[in-house]
């Protein structure tokens, strides 16, 4: 009996030995898992800083968050607390089950918490990212603080009913810096004359103008010449060569695009995906890569504040045609809406930096605000690749100005005008659609005359091009007050 009882006590000490292999192997596993894994976090034990994680815990059972470590660098870090100030919810924050994105998932960042809604499905995962959270008033203040002085605050002009005038919009010729809305908050726009506006900055070797300090804090510039110190206001010195918008053919909607779809299709969509580059795409890009040398420098340029291509449809901008945005159809797009009514200049413009505007198709004698649509949003702001905003068609952080930042910056459509700080004495390009001309059976899209005005061009013509860029809003200045003779200078490792 005894050696009967030692048997089966052998047998439960194996069997419990070989449990016990069983149970170390898969906690070894568990614990190997959870630890490579570690980006993972289960969410009833996801500790918040503030509030609590709104969700049914059967349905979600994984979140991981992440945040920024450096603007504009795409580069994030895992973390295990909500942060609760100077972040911002990321767009590239979502929910999948399996590899399935939970498309009508919500995620909500507020009061320091994260709230999750909607979530349908067991075994959810929800990815949440925190981007740096800068306002134009961060770059304003740094700019401030290199040129030890303090810029005059005025509201932008709305509507705008003249060219820029310095005896009535800056009689002691104060330096003005005039606010407005654009995507991302409040914007600081660079308006007047060479005079008035000290907006000069020394980057990557070349001398660029500020446009305006953007709302998310990123800082705006055009092109002004190849050299670092060079104080060229006029002349073909300010900018990188010309180039057609498109060339031939020029017959059909799609060409007012910076990147254009197929011609001839019979839908909206078909005719204005972004499927290939422009010919004033191309020459930006072949600059950027090429003689401007920029490649090196792109570290320090903000991919996701984009540049907008404005191809919303309105009618009534050119009189009775009031195409539908496909084909060889007599259409009119937003830029000329707020410029043009039936066919003559408006006595009353009406420009916005928000790109994406819904202007309810039908063009205007006033309009009191500007709603985007997403859709025009997601089309018609060209980022960079998965900048996680914009329609991310991009290769460079590179682009063009539009017509509205023009005209905030002095310009007035129907004035041949040379007192304000954007006039060279070139033909150049914005990137802002004009409409679709039948007469002629050609696209347009807004050139800045030599005179100073704006005028009505085909695509296929010739003319100067200033590329625009981003700096990213946590950039610093190494000296420099801005004037043409002391320009901002950004401080880089190049």
């Amino acid at each position: 009996m005894k050696i009967e009882r030692l048997e089966i006590s052998n047998k439960k000490v194996k069997i419990a030995f070989i449990v016990g292999i069983v149970l170390t192997a898969i906690l070894f596993i568990m614990v190997n898992y959870l630890v490579t894994k570690a980006k993972y976090r289960n969410t009833e034990s996801l500790d918040l800083v503030k509030g609590t994680i709104t969700y049914n815990k059967a349905d979600l059972n994984i979140i991981a968050m992440y945040q920024e470590s450096s603007y504009g660098t795409n580069g994030y870090k895992q973390i295990d607390d909500v942060p609760t100030e100077k972040y911002t919810l990321s767009n590239k924050s979502y929910c999948e089950v399996g590899s399935q994105k939970v498309e009508d998932a919500q995620i909500e960042y507020r009061e320091g918490a994260i709230y999750v809604g909607n979530i349908k499905k067991r075994g959810t995962k929800c990815y949440i990212y925190f981007d740096l959270d800068y306002k134009a008033d961060d770059m304003l203040a740094k700019l401030e603080t290199i040129k030890q002085s303090k810029y005059e605050k005025t509201a932008m002009p709305n509507p705008i009913t003249g060219p820029y005038d310095a005896d009535v919009e800056n009689p002691e010729h104060k330096e003005k810096i005039y606010t407005t809305e654009d995507n991302y908050g409040t914007s600081y726009v660079f308006r007047g004359n060479n005079d008035d506006v000290n907006n000069w900055v020394t980057f990557a070797n070349h001398t660029w103008r500020i446009i305006r300090i953007n709302g998310d804090g990123t800082l705006r510039l055009i092109f002004q010449c190849a050299e670092p110190n060079c104080t060229d206001t006029k002349g073909p010195t300010t900018q990188i060569g010309k180039s057609a918008y498109k060339l031939a053919p020029l017959d059909d909607n799609t060409y007012v695009g910076y990147y254009y779809g197929e011609a001839g299709q019979d839908t909206y969509d078909k005719t204005h995906t972004n499927a290939h580059p422009s010919d004033v795409a191309k020459a930006v890009d072949n600059w950027y890569t090429g003689t401007g040398n920029m490649t090196s420098y792109t570290k320090y340029l903000s991919g996701d504040t984009g540049f907008c291509n404005d191809r919303v449809v309105v009618t009534k901008v050119w009189n009775d045609y009031e195409g539908n945005g496909t084909g060889q159809s007599a259409t009119g797009y937003g830029p000329a809406a707020r410029l043009i009514l039936n066919g003559g200049w408006r006595k009353s413009q009406y420009p916005t930096l928000k790109c994406g505007v819904n202007i309810g198709g039908v063009n205007k004698e006033t309009y009191d605000n500007f709603d985007v649509d997403p859709t025009a949003l997601k089309r018609d702001l060209f980022t960079t690749k998965n900048s996680g905003r914009g329609n991310e068609i991009l290769t460079y952080p590179v682009g063009l100005i539009t017509s509205d930042e023009v005209t905030m910056a002095g310009l007035f459509g129907g004035t041949a005008f040379a007192d304000y700080w954007l006039y060279t004495n070139q033909h150049y390009w914005t990137m802002s659609p004009n409409w679709y001309d039948v007469n002629n059976k050609v696209a347009d899209v807004f050139p800045v005359h030599e005179n100073g005005n704006f005028y009505y061009c085909g695509v296929g013509s010739v003319h100067g091009v200033r590329p625009v860029i981003n700096l990213n809003a946590d950039i610093e200045f190494s000296g420099g007050t801005g004037k043409s003779d002391n320009p901002f200078i950004v401080k880089t490792s190049n």
